[in-house]
């Protein structure tokens, strides 16, 4: 009969790399450095997205050629919101506006992905 063998692959315990991160932090302290010395620190800066008028919503929809109902189902939000947006009753919310801004900077090459994901 063949033997079998024991070792198992062990996976570390959580456990256990909270306790490496609590002495690689305890290292860092001793030799008095901070973490920008010790560990790679980027900033970046995000800019908020653009601000759109009723105006605006309107030619960015018409330069896609299509109507409230299907720019509202392309955004995946409700026609009554379109409506809204381009009455000046309501803004988008900042999540809109960052899928405006995409629609926005290129909108043919946005449709047309929109149509091939939607023809996949």
């Amino acid at each position: 009969m063949a033997s079998r063998n024991n070792s198992k692959t062990c996976k570390p315990r959580v456990a256990d790399e909270i306790m490496a991160g609590m002495r690689e932090l305890q290292q860092m302290m001793d030799q008095g450095k901070t973490p920008e010395q010790m560990f790679t620190v980027k900033t970046i800066a995000i800019p908020d997205p653009a601000i759109y008028r009723a105006t605006q919503i309107r030619q960015l929809r018409e330069s896609l050629g299509v109507s409230q109902a299907v720019f509202a189902h392309l955004l995946g939000v409700s026609v009554i919101l379109v409506k809204s947006w381009e009455r000046g009753v309501r803004e988008p919310s900042p999540l809109a506006r960052r899928l405006l801004d995409t629609i926005k900077a290129d909108p043919s090459w946005w449709l047309t992905s929109v149509r091939e994901r939607a023809a996949a």
